[in-house]
């Protein structure tokens, strides 16, 4: 059984980061059919008390009803975690959010503020984010996590530490550091046809690079810190399988341990495979979780497929501290 739905609730987004996935696959404010606020309402009744939510977009804050979903999911015994670029919050937003009893929201914070805005597209997009992650926090109560999630990329590379400091300054709990996900186009050519089929969600970029070494060095500046915030990264790599990951090719090893356990349900009430494969494993509304559930192990078996190679669920969180 699923223990975690990854609710898409929207495409639509107020900025235009430049690494989104949505963005490169033409998916960003595509005006797309969305669940109404009934259907989501009936999407989450159908799984038992204790399943946990992840509500993202898009900018999930575009749908007015993000707050009535969250209760709803409250009333059904279950948990959930909102993942929000900031912007759209404000004091009375934060405090209403932080109520209803989020297990964590995650805040994106990618720079300082000159680089932060150029690689959201938008000016002004940190000041806003900072402004209202504080105002989340001092609402936030102790079951709360107020979370960073920042993505390593190489126009950050040099920048990480001022992340972290950034953060914390602003109220944040815990800062996680994900790497890029990508797939070189031999990679994705490498895929069997039936993942094929859907299509890959995950950018392919042919001639995408990082210095490695400068992302070493910058988490080893912040191991040095030594708090206030947790430090997590993901996945946690050497300073050569940094740069094998970044400006080579890479192969998955081991299983896949959320594919099986995470359904993940795009905007208009769709269940695609898995955070990576386009193909369709049901109906979110409509289909046995036992039928899709059977289907993604069909499709994803033991023997992970090349296009896993830079996923970041399947890896686990390292935390420094």
């Amino acid at each position: 059984m699923f223990r975690e739905v990854m609710l898409e609730l929207t495409w639509r987004c107020n900025l235009r980061c430049a690494f989104c996935y949505l963005l490169d696959r033409g998916l960003l404010n595509g005006r797309g059919r969305e669940l109404s606020t009934e259907e989501v309402f009936r999407l989450v009744d159908r799984f038992p008390r204790g399943t946990r939510f992840y509500l993202s977009g898009g900018e999930p804050l575009l749908r007015a009803d993000l707050f009535d979903i969250a209760a709803r999911v409250r009333e059904r015994g279950g948990r959930f975690g909102v993942n929000t670029n900031g912007t759209l919050l404000d004091a009375a937003k934060a405090r209403r959010l932080a109520a209803l009893g989020p297990d964590y929201v995650i805040f994106s914070l990618h720079g300082g503020p000159a680089l932060h805005d150029r690689l959201t597209g938008v000016r002004g997009s940190c000041r806003k984010l900072l402004a209202n992650m504080k105002a989340f926090s001092l609402a936030a109560g102790p079951g709360t996590e107020v979370m960073v999630n920042c993505v390593v990329n190489r126009e950050n590379a040099g920048a990480l530490a001022g992340v972290y400091r950034l953060a914390c300054a602003h109220g944040a709990s815990r800062v996680v550091f994900e790497h890029l996900q990508f797939l070189r186009p031999a990679e994705a050519a490498a895929l069997p046809a039936g993942l094929k089929k859907g299509g890959v969600i995950t950018p392919l970029l042919a001639a995408y690079g990082a210095d490695a070494r400068r992302i070493g060095r910058q988490f080893e500046k912040i191991r040095r810190l030594g708090g206030p915030a947790h430090f997590d990264v993901r996945p946690l790599m050497s300073e050569r399988c940094l740069d094998l990951y970044y400006n080579g090719e890479v192969s998955p090893e081991g299983p896949c341990r959320r594919v099986h356990n995470t359904l993940n349900v795009e905007p208009d009430g769709r269940a695609r495979l898995c955070v990576l494969y386009g193909l369709k494993a049901g109906d979110a509304l409509k289909t046995a979780p036992a039928a899709m559930e059977a289907f993604k192990k069909k499709k994803i078996g033991r023997a992970l497929p090349s296009g896993c190679a830079r996923c970041c669920h399947r890896l686990e969180l390292f935390r420094y501290f």
